[in-house]
């Protein structure tokens, strides 16, 4: 019969228990009710901060229009492309000559014509014309018609 292994005189804290081994540890439960109620005050008093605010604010007959500000990544992205394009504004016979074959006016050109981007764009006109078929259908079917529409 094996013996099972052990180290002579270690000890081992196992978190938990406390020094002496006997002696219990006194631990308080949650109060669960009161913990509820806290959370009650703070969500009352939020709301009666809110309607405050609604009460205070400006209520009237008046149109007006709600923005809201970003942080303008848009706007300098759209600054930046105009930018691009106008520092070489005027200077095609530049760019021409020093991009060659590469001159990017002819490529975009020559990408456009394609048969397929003529096929994908025919698709979608397509696409379009069927949703505004299916617009016009759903309209006649909210004023109150029924199928069959004929």
């Amino acid at each position: 019969r094996r013996r099972p292994f052990t180290v002579p005189n270690l000890m081992v804290k196992i978190y938990g228990t406390s020094a002496a081994q006997g002696e219990a540890r006194e631990h308080s439960t949650p109060n669960v009710t009161k913990q509820v109620a806290l959370s009650f005050a703070i969500v009352a008093m939020a709301l009666v901060v809110a309607c405050g605010l609604i009460m205070t604010a400006k209520m009237s007959d008046e149109e007006s229009v709600l923005f809201g500000l970003g942080s303008g990544e848009e706007q300098e992205g759209a600054n930046a492309v105009v930018a691009t394009f106008k520092t070489f504004d005027g200077q095609d016979d530049y760019v021409k000559e020093t991009l060659g074959d590469e001159y990017y006016v002819e490529a975009f050109e020559k990408l456009a014509e394609s048969e397929e981007v003529t096929k994908a764009v025919d698709e979608v006109k397509k696409a379009i014309d069927e949703a505004k078929n299916e617009h016009k259908i759903l309209k006649i079917f909210a004023e109150g018609a029924d199928a069959p529409l004929e």
